[in-house]
């Protein structure tokens, strides 16, 4: 494989960091009773819904949603 000293132009529009509305952050916490409050205002919520509503990164919903399910709060349920 050749290494490319630049971009082809198809690639001049690629964000290589990262995305402006994932720059926040915020405590464990308060991420885990925003998605705790979603799910029961919903009842049953798919994790991409939580994830599109939470501008956060997937795996901090997936670590958050963990923690709920650990510590007896919600349950995960296999379509």
């Amino acid at each position: 494989m050749e290494f490319m000293e630049e971009f082809p132009e198809e690639f001049s529009e690629v964000v290589v960091g990262p995305h402006s509305s994932l720059t926040d952050r915020r405590r464990s916490e308060e991420l885990e009773n925003e998605l705790l409050n979603k799910i029961r205002a919903e009842g049953e919520v798919n994790l991409s819904k939580l994830w599109l509503a939470s501008h956060c990164h997937l795996w901090e919903i997936t670590h958050a949603l963990r923690m709920l399910k650990d510590k007896g709060l919600i349950k995960e349920k296999e379509l």
